[in-house]
């Protein structure tokens, strides 16, 4: 008996529900075209933009600042390209002027957001577009053998930009590396290597810089030592 209550309160419940449920069916439809001119698809306000143009023209006074001149044209290229290069060497420039020593410069080609800075005046702007990423620039002690193994991750994505160093890539791994200061390739030895904190972090498949002998941050993002 109790289990045919049940039921039956089931199937007046189910009932009421159905009872309950509106139907609705679209009755009209309709559209409209608007065209929209440039520059009248924002609303300004004017109390708004006094208050921002102080700091509007400051930043632009900042941004429009010349930092160097470029003699030709700066391309990013693989295995090797004069973005890349120009990159890596000023920012061992910026370590020796802080007086850090270091025996090379990596960094991810990815990194670099232009393909091409072109001859002539190069702005503070221009760095920024280049460099848009929060990468602060470290210092790694690294053994010879967990160079090397970054340089054939380095070989494997058809070279990066580099300074302070020399290697030919063969069958996607690094061969005849050398230092542009003269001194050999050694397994043995300890090396300071300039780099990002990404790359650092095991970025771009360099895991074997996540343990390196000593981690040195020098608190500045690759962007500003390049101003």
């Amino acid at each position: 008996m109790k289990r045919k209550m049940r039921k039956l309160v089931s199937v007046s419940l189910l009932f009421l529900l159905c009872a309950c449920q509106s139907n609705f069916h679209l009755v009209k439809l309709s559209h409209q075209s608007v065209s929209i001119m440039p520059d009248t698809g924002v609303l300004l306000d004017q109390t708004v933009l006094r208050i921002i143009e102080p700091y509007k023209l400051k930043l632009d006074s900042q941004m429009n600042q010349r930092i160097m001149v470029a003699s030709q044209d700066l391309v990013k290229e693989n295995p090797e390209g004069s973005l890349g290069n120009m990159v890596c060497d000023e920012l061992m420039q910026y370590a020796f002027a802080k007086g850090l020593q270091v025996d090379l410069c990596v960094l991810n080609s990815g990194g670099l957001r232009i393909p091409t800075i072109y001859k002539g005046d190069i702005y503070i702007s221009t760095i920024f577009e280049l460099l848009p990423f929060d990468n602060e620039l470290v210092v790694l002690d690294v053994t010879g053998d967990q160079l090397e193994a970054f340089l054939n991750v380095v070989a494997a994505n058809g070279g990066w930009p580099v300074s302070g160093i020399r290697m030919k890539i063969g069958n996607t791994k690094a061969q005849d590396i050398q230092f542009t200061n003269g001194k050999p390739f050694e397994h043995q030895k300890v090396y300071r290597l300039l780099t990002s904190d990404y790359l650092a972090g095991g970025g771009d498949m360099a895991s074997m810089l996540k343990n390196p002998l000593n981690y040195e941050s020098v608190s500045v993002m690759l962007r500003t030592a390049l101003n």
